[in-house]
């Protein structure tokens, strides 16, 4: 499915051209014109994407969009 940036919301699940899902944990900030994401993937190999990082703190990666851009998500 396609959607606008702006319609993103906590629990939104973005896939990446290759088919990896990363799950909108928080919406970190809003504009007229951007959206800033924290996303996140607990099923990747790569410690950065996930959820909490091992000393207890926010992992994943902070993400800005323009809210026009399209995007693919899982409904």
């Amino acid at each position: 499915m396609i959607i606008k940036a702006s319609d993103i919301k906590v629990g939104t699940q973005l896939a990446e051209a290759d088919g990896f899902l990363f799950d909108v944990v928080e919406i970190v900030k809003q504009t007229e014109k951007t959206i800033t994401v924290r996303l996140c993937s607990d099923f990747s190999s790569f410690p950065a994407h996930w959820r909490t990082k091992k000393d207890g703190t926010p992992g994943g990666i902070i993400k800005t969009f323009r809210k026009s851009s399209q995007l693919y998500c899982v409904d």
